[in-house]
């Protein structure tokens, strides 16, 4: 049924549907008043319908398959919009949160003149890290909507990680988190925008898993034409069976974090859509009580 609702609107169909109700009409009234010239009357009530209902059925098709098609796009931006949202909520509320705590410190006259400079100084930088954000996240929506292609580039992926720590600095600080980073000249051939995305967000993930005074480190490494970016916690854990919906659902899969902190499945859903588009894989181990080590595999630069 939902077949054939979807194509009653092609020319075929709507031309057959007059054909057969003039044909149907003329049968009825032929029973009834027995016209003379009964073939000739049958002939015309199977080309006439054909030769009126044609061009109508033509146009009826057109605007049918735009109509359609503006749908499809609507539902599109539709998605994009709440990805957008959840993208706000999910990694600019945690850096307004921290540069609020810095200004409400200095606007009460918490610190000295020495201490002011100092954070004010950090709140340069974090404003900073919060406007490249910004930029890539307008960059996001703009591919996004207007169908932008992606834009490889040769880059070394601690220009993406260490301004993502930084964004994410309020996030860290707050379960007193120890983060490490072992730095290492490599490059990779990938989207940038891309990379920025899957990484912040296999990051925040990390913290969320990732108990008070726990430990995040980053690092990464060259391997046989390919980058491994490296977030390994000593948090929480996950099951194998959550490791294959993570990987191999179809569906969004969320749970709480270790402070209740809530998610929406989008990031990681998308982190694999975007893997996908840039030639490169996720890889998780993990044990219950011992935390994960999620590794970003991407195209080495040539």
């Amino acid at each position: 049924m939902y077949f054939l609702k979807n194509k009653l609107h092609h020319p075929f169909i709507v031309v057959l549907l007059c054909v057969i109700l003039s044909v149907s009409a003329f049968l009825i009234t032929d029973y009834i008043v027995a016209w003379e010239k009964f073939w000739k009357g049958l002939y015309l009530s199977i080309f006439l319908p054909i030769f009126i209902s044609t061009p109508t059925a033509l146009v009826l098709d057109h605007y049918f398959k735009k109509i359609t098609a503006q749908n499809i796009e609507l539902e599109h931006l539709d998605t994009i919009n709440k990805k957008l949202f959840l993208l706000i909520s999910h990694d600019v509320r945690s850096p307004l949160a921290s540069l609020k705590g810095l200004i409400d410190m200095i606007a009460n006259n918490e610190l000295d003149a020495e201490e002011s400079k100092k954070y004010l100084n950090q709140l340069s930088t974090k404003l900073d890290h919060l406007n490249d954000f910004l930029n890539g996240l307008f960059e996001w929506s703009q591919k996004q909507t207007q169908n932008k292609p992606l834009d490889f580039t040769n880059f070394d992926p601690f220009e993406v990680i260490n301004p993502t720590i930084n964004l994410l600095e309020h996030a860290i600080e707050k379960k007193d988190i120890v983060t490490t980073v072992k730095s290492t000249k490599t490059f990779l051939y990938a989207d940038k925008e891309s990379f920025s995305f899957i990484f912040r967000n296999i990051l925040h993930n990390a913290i969320k898993f990732t108990d008070k005074e726990g430990e995040i480190h980053v690092e990464t490494k060259a391997h046989n034409g390919e980058i491994h970016i490296t977030i390994k916690d000593n948090g929480v854990g996950i099951t194998e069976k959550e490791i294959d919906k993570i990987l191999n659902g179809s569906n969004w899969y969320t749970t709480k974090g270790t402070s209740q902190e809530n998610g929406s499945g989008f990031g990681l859903r998308t982190c694999f859509y975007y893997l996908e588009k840039n030639n490169g894989r996720l890889k998780i181990e993990s044990e219950i009580g011992n935390g994960s080590t999620f590794t970003i595999v991407l195209p080495e630069a040539s």
